[in-house]
Formats: C-alpha cells, sequence, structure tokens
C-alpha cells in the first residue's frame, strides 16, 4: 500500500499536470482540447500531451516549476527521452539564458519537505481559474 505522502504527490503531480497542460493548450491553440508540443511544435489532442520537463530529475526542486514544465507530446516526451536539446533552445528563446542558467542551477538541489496537499490545492485552483475564464470568455 502507497504511502499518505506518496499518494499527495501523486494527488500534486495530477493537479500540476492537468493545470500545465491546459495552461499551454490555450496559450497555443485557444482550445484545452488540443495543444502544441513545445519541443516538435505539433498539434495534439489534450489527452496526447504530458507535462514535459526541460531538465529531468523528478526528486529535485524543480518538479513543480511552472517555467521549467511544458505541454509535451509523448513522443517527445517519453520516447524521445525528453527532447532536451531541442527543448533547451525553446526555454532560451523564451525565458533567456540567464533563466535557464537560474534553472539549471536549480536542478542541483533536492526538493525537502515539500507540502504536497498544499500544491495540489494551489494547482486545482489555478485550473479553476483557468477553466472557468475558458467559459466566461464563451459567454
Amino acid at each position: 500500500m502507497k504511502s499518505p505522502k506518496i499518494r499527495a504527490k501523486a494527488r500534486a503531480w495530477r493537479y500540476f499536470s492537468t493545470y500545465i497542460r491546459t495552461r499551454d493548450c490555450l496559450k497555443t491553440t485557444g482550445s484545452t482540447t488540443e495543444g502544441i508540443c513545445v519541443t516538435c511544435n505539433r498539434r495534439f489532442p489534450f489527452s496526447e500531451l504530458q507535462a514535459g520537463h526541460a531538465i529531468g530529475g523528478r526528486n529535485n526542486a524543480i518538479l513543480f516549476d511552472n517555467e521549467l514544465v511544458n505541454a509535451q507530446c509523448r513522443g517527445c516526451n517519453s520516447y524521445g527521452n525528453g527532447k532536451y536539446a531541442d527543448y533547451t533552445l525553446w526555454f532560451i528563446r523564451e525565458y533567456g539564458v540567464d533563466k535557464w542558467k537560474e534553472k539549471v542551477n536549480l536542478s542541483h538541489q533536492l526538493a525537502v519537505d515539500l507540502d504536497y496537499d498544499l500544491i495540489a490545492e494551489e494547482y486545482k485552483s489555478k485550473l479553476k481559474e483557468l477553466t472557468d475564464g475558458q467559459r466566461d470568455s464563451h459567454n
């Protein structure tokens, strides 16, 4: 049986990942049903997008970094092992080389004592704001 901490981390990741993919779908296509992969620049249905990290390391301080995590297709994120070279170029174009250096330094730090329940609630709320805003724009 999974520990409460592992369950809380999984819940936090579920909300965070859904928020990232929804945010990026809205940003790239204006729709919550499809979005454009950050690394291959191709359009995919929401269900085929993943929340991919520009820098690997699921146990360090960048796990829930919403600048370093963006919508990626399964091909790039999983089968392409993150396509880190392409992702790096995109990140530097988007945020600049100084921000990239800052994130690389952050990636060497371990995440300690994260409050996964707080993270889950934060991204649950942010997701609600995105989807409520989407509904409001259609009324």
